[in-house]
C-alpha cells in the first residue's frame, strides 16, 4: 500500500492509534493540573507505542530501502520487543497483577529481556544469516515465559471477575484478561505463522485496543467509587483531600498539606470532619479500601 510493505489492515491500525494518540494528548492537556493525569498520560504513550509498532512493523524489512535487510530485521524486532515490554509494563501496573507470589520485580523482567534478545536473536541471526532460525530462537522462550506468566495474570483477573459485582470493575478486569492475551498471541503468531503482517498486528493491536475500553469507561468506574463512599457528605476540599489519599496512599500529612498549601493544623480538622461523615476512622481505614474500588480509579 502506497509503494510500501504496508498492509490495508495495518494502516487501519495506524489511523486508529493516530486519532486515539490524537485524543489522549487532548486529555492529558485539559488534565494537566488534574491528580488523575498520570491516567491519562499513560493511556497516551501506549497508544504511540502501538502507532510506531504498527508503523515500524508495517514498513520493514522492505527490499526497496537503502538499507541492508539485515538491520531492517533487527530494528523492527528491537521497537516489537520493546512495544512489547511496554504494554506488559502497562498491563502489569494497571490492573494489579503479579508474575509470581515473589513478585519478580519489571527491571529484572527488562534486563533478563534485553540479553536473551541479544543472545538468541541478534547473535544467531548475525552468525546464520536466518531470519527463521533466529526467530524460533528467540520466540519459543517468549512464548514460554509469556506462557507462565499467563497462569498467574489470567489466573488473578479471572478470581476478581468472579469475584467482583460491579459491572464495569468486571469489565476491567475482562479487558485485562484480553489485554494480555493480546500480548500473548505475539510470540505464539510468529511462530505458527511467520512474518505475517495480518495475523500478528491484528491480534496484538486487538489486545491493546480491549484495555483501551477501559479508558472510556474511566469516569464510570470512578462515579461507581463515588456512590460507595458517600462523598455526598463531604465538601469539596474534604472530597479532594479523601481523593488524593485514596490515589496517593503514600503520602505523609506534611506532603499533602505542601500539594494543598495548608498547614498541616488545617488538614487535621479536615481528616477529622472526613471521618465523622464517612465510616472510616483513620487515615490506615482510606488506604485499606477496598483494593478493587481503589484499583479501579488510581493512575
Amino acid at each position: 500500500m502506497f509503494s510500501t510493505e504496508i498492509y490495508l489492515s495495518t494502516f487501519i491500525y495506524i489511523s486508529l492509534f493516530t486519532t486515539l494518540l490524537f485524543i489522549g494528548i487532548i486529555n492529558s492537556i485539559q488534565k494537566w493540573k488534574k491528580p488523575d493525569r498520570n491516567y491519562y498520560l499513560k493511556y497516551t504513550a501506549l497508544w504511540a507505542s502501538g502507532l510506531v509498532y504498527n508503523l515500524v512493523e508495517g514498513l520493514l524489512p522492505d527490499p526497496n530501502f537503502s538499507i541492508a535487510i539485515m538491520p531492517q530485521n533487527i530494528v523492527a524486532w528491537t521497537v516489537g520487543i520493546s512495544v512489547a515490554y511496554h504494554f506488559l509494563v502497562f498491563i502489569k501496573k494497571e490492573y494489579q497483577v503479579e508474575f509470581h507470589k515473589k513478585n519478580i520485580p519489571l527491571n529484572t523482567v527488562g534486563m533478563v529481556s534485553l540479553l536473551l534478545f541479544v543472545l538468541l536473536f541478534i547473535l544467531p541471526y548475525t552468525i546464520t544469516k536466518s531470519i527463521d532460525q533466529s526467530r524460533v530462537f528467540f520466540v519459543s522462550f517468549f512464548l514460554i515465559a509469556l506462557s507462565v506468566a499467563n497462569l498467574f495474570f489470567v489466573n488473578q483477573l479471572y478470581k476478581r471477575i468472579k469475584a467482583e459485582e460491579n459491572i464495569y470493575l468486571k469489565v476491567h478486569s475482562f479487558n485485562g484478561i484480553m489485554g494480555f492475551l493480546g500480548l500473548f498471541s505475539l510470540p505464539f503468531t510468529i511462530i505458527i505463522f511467520g512474518d505475517n503482517q495480518f495475523i500478528e498486528q491484528s491480534f496484538f493491536s486487538l489486545g491493546i485496543f480491549f484495555v483501551t475500553v477501559d479508558y472510556f469507561f474511566y469516569h464510570k468506574r470512578k462515579e461507581e467509587f463515588k456512590k460507595a463512599i458517600s462523598f455526598e457528605n463531604l465538601t469539596n476540599r474534604e472530597t479532594e483531600i479523601l481523593k488524593m489519599i485514596l490515589e496517593n496512599p503514600e503520602l505523609k500529612y506534611a506532603q499533602i498539606s505542601d500539594q494543598l498549601n495548608i498547614s498541616e493544623k488545617t488538614l487535621s480538622t479536615h481528616l477529622s470532619n472526613i471521618y465523622k461523615k464517612t465510616d472510616l476512622t483513620s487515615k490506615k481505614d482510606i488506604e485499606e479500601l477496598s483494593e478493587g474500588l481503589r484499583r479501579s480509579i488510581v493512575a
